[in-house]
């Protein structure tokens, strides 16, 4: 395997914090072989398999400490998100672990014929997952993968390979060789390379709408199947009758998670006219209570965005909102004094439909506030967007709610709560925000295939 590497940088210090193989098409194959010789013994013992998973989620408790410090620095986010993100995984290799689920099952019998539904491994995985949540959204990938009984390379983002090669080395104590692997890159070489090799025969991707695409195309020559949590522009809809004081805390707590970088976070927030002055007061004295600085430090509540693009793109974003009328009313400054990609949150008032900060996914710590006049005129202008991944509306007349939330389309919606997801309950988009879901017996299927005995006698 190859012995280049590159740096991996802290983004809110600009500091070296370690190295990472420059991995190349080669090396992915070299993991496919491996992975190959390694599925049959695998795919065989499904007791064996929850075990490994059980063992594995007990490794991962007990080391927290250094993989959360890890993660955090080279991720951005404070140490007790990054600890999260670890704690999370150790859930669903356990929850995978325990999940009841049939490898056969009889169907109705025929006067000469009996059938029966099996179900078996789709085969060696290839997992492309983004620097947002490096861990967490691997977990959900690699849990249901090997409890279904696959082989897994693992391909995470350039900017954060480290925690999640901390990760593979951990479970690798308690897994057999060659089930579990890692390739890193800085460039796409290896995107590329896990999308075209024949020997794969899954792509699990999370990341962008473009690059999911990308992916896609390059996976289809050899038919493999592919899963796709891709991009998201989440509103949240305030109907007229809700506590500001708490919706502000819920969508603030949403909003600027992770600096805002979260696919399923609140990127804008709809609220009637009457009442937009009240929420957005609301929101900015939530926000401004946020304390920016170093993850690895007493007291940071919010760390740094992840990169310097990143940063660009939502400065452009607000710069070009405010230049078409809206107004910030809190944030647009760094808030620290770390030489990092830091962005203080930023709440802009008097946006509109159409404005670039309030239609594209920004994904960072700028969050715009629309005033609506007609709810479901508000609604439909939705529905007719590109992305579906979540949604909130926020109220305490649950049965209007409710109703609400059934005519939006996206693929999660929440009621007086934004990102919160659960280990049991399918996740994923509609429309460009993905294909396929995640979680549950749901993400379990997404790594099995089906096949059906057919059986007559022999006369």
């Amino acid at each position: 395997m190859t012995a280049a590497t590159y740096q991996v940088l802290d983004p809110a210090t600009l500091e070296l914090v370690g190295h990472a193989p420059e991995n190349t098409g080669d090396d992915v194959e070299q993991a496919v072989a491996s992975a190959r010789r390694a599925a049959p013994s695998w795919a065989a013992d499904r007791d064996a398999r929850r075990a490994a998973l059980r063992a594995g989620a007990a490794l991962v408790r007990r080391e927290l400490d250094s993989l959360a410090t890890l993660l955090s620095r080279e991720q951005g986010k404070p140490k007790a998100e990054a600890a999260g993100e670890f704690t999370v995984a150790a859930g669903l290799l356990e929850y995978y672990a325990d999940l009841a689920w049939d490898e056969a099952e009889p169907l109705a019998p025929r006067a000469d014929r009996t059938l029966e539904v099996q179900y078996r491994p789709v085969g060696i995985v290839g997992t492309i997952t983004p620097w947002n949540f490096p861990i967490s959204l691997l977990s959900v990938k690699l849990a249901p993968a090997l409890v279904a009984g696959c082989t897994v390379i693992a391909k995470p983002s350039p900017s954060t390979p480290l925690s999640t090669i901390a990760l593979v080395n951990l479970l690798n104590e308690v897994l057999p060789a060659g089930v579990l692997q890692v390739r890193t890159s800085s460039r796409r070489t290896v995107n590329v390379a896990l999308s075209t090799s024949p020997g794969i025969r899954k792509i699990s991707f999370t990341g962008s709408t473009e690059v999911g695409i990308a992916v896609s195309q390059q996976a289809a020559p050899t038919v493999k199947r592919v899963t796709m949590e891709l991009g998201g522009n989440d509103p949240a809809i305030v109907l007229e009758d809700a506590d500001m004081a708490v919706t502000a805390r819920g969508i603030v707590g949403s909003a600027f998670r992770n600096a805002g970088q979260v696919c399923m976070a609140v990127k804008r927030v709809y609220v009637p006219r009457s009442r937009s002055r009240e929420l957005a007061e609301a929101i900015a004295a939530e926000a401004s209570r946020h304390v920016l600085g170093h993850g690895i430090a007493d007291g940071t509540t919010m760390g740094p965005m992840h990169n310097e693009s990143q940063l660009k793109l939502v400065h452009g974003l607000v710069d070009s909102a405010v230049g078409a009328g809206a107004r910030i009313i809190t944030g647009g400054r760094p808030g620290c004094d770390l030489p990092g990609y830091f962005l203080s949150p930023t709440v802009v008032v008097d946006a509109e439909p159409g404005m670039d900060l309030v239609e594209h996914e920004q994904f960072g710590a700028a969050l715009p506030i629309v005033a609506y006049d007609n709810l479901e005129q508000t609604v439909a202008s939705l529905n007719a967007g590109e992305f579906g991944l979540g949604a909130s509306v926020w109220s305490p007349d649950q049965e209007r709610a409710h109703a609400t939330a059934s005519q939006i389309e996206a693929g999660t919606v929440w009621i007086n709560q934004h990102t919160l997801v659960e280990p049991d309950a399918p996740f994923g988009g509609w429309k460009a925000s993905g294909v396929g879901r995640e979680r549950g017996r749901w993400g379990l299927e997404e790594y099995l295939e089906t096949r059906v005995i057919n059986a007559r006698p022999h006369s």
